[in-house]
């Protein structure tokens, strides 16, 4: 579940100014978008790969062999792919949405079959789940339990603080850890995800929470988690522009994205 079309970004023919946001359920929305995600254009997705791309090292390095892991908001797999590569790992990608799930399926089965059997996970399981019903669906989650690391990168938007730290407190081990990210709170006041309808030109908007840092990390602490690395707060810059795109443009000198890596400590 990423980020993020703003109202002046959105790559469509269509009159901008006169384009109005419609909001629907997260789930609705998400699945609305699932046929696009991937080729629509997002920057702060893109953005997030590239931070990944330096954060996940970090995950790796802690993680026991043939580790649990669980992917809260897998979407359509972008960094559950990266997972594929932990020799032994047993995973599972959870979402709420159907089209989402599809998409991650097909991504995640592609780069199993690249891998040599002794280089890649050893199972990797999805489940149709919602973080926000977790207390209706508790047994559902069981075979998730005891996990050693949660992923979960440009969910934390969709979801209060205290839930999401509940949910990870029920799943992960004591000792394990949660990797996370999220869209900037500074973003996040003047932005939010969502997506242009290619059907009619619409704006489609789930709800969005903008969690600040400070508040990400006092909540974490009231779970009994503890910061590994970070939070790390991530500016886009001009050169950044090359990978982003220019719809990045008219966020340079913005922080755009936060990340962090936590350890449960009870």
């Amino acid at each position: 579940m990423d980020t993020e079309n703003d109202p002046g970004s959105e790559n469509s023919d269509i009159s901008k100014t006169s384009r109005k946001a419609i909001y629907k359920p997260t789930v609705e929305a998400y699945d609305q978008w699932a046929a696009t995600y991937d080729s629509d254009g997002n920057f702060l997705q893109a953005l997030d790969t590239i931070m990944m791309d330096q954060i996940i090292p970090y995950l790796f390095d802690v993680l026991p062999p043939a580790p649990k892991l669980v992917e809260l908001g897998c979407g359509t797999g972008r960094n559950t792919v990266r997972l594929q590569g932990v020799p032994g790992a047993r995973i599972w990608g959870i979402d709420n949405s159907h089209g989402m799930l599809e998409q991650a399926k097909g991504r995640c089965r592609s780069m199993r079959e690249s891998l040599p059997d002794a280089a890649r996970a050893e199972t990797q399981e999805f489940a149709l789940l919602d973080i926000l019903s977790f207390q209706e669906t508790e047994s559902a989650w069981h075979p998730m339990e005891n996990a050693d690391a949660i992923v979960s990168t440009l969910v934390l938007e969709h979801i209060p603080l205290n839930q999401f730290f509940m949910v990870c407190s029920k799943l992960v081990k004591t000792g394990g850890h949660v990797l996370c990210t999220n869209m900037h709170p500074d973003m996040g006041a003047i932005s939010q995800a969502g997506f242009v309808d290619p059907a009619t030109g619409s704006k489609i908007r789930p709800l969005s929470y903008a969690h600040t840092v400070r508040e990400f990390v006092t909540c974490a602490s009231s779970w009994d988690f503890s910061l590994l690395w970070g939070p790390v707060e991530r500016k886009v810059e001009e050169n950044d522009l090359v990978k982003l795109g220019d719809r990045g443009r008219k966020w340079v000198g913005i922080n755009a994205w936060f990340g962090v890596i936590l350890r449960k400590l009870g």
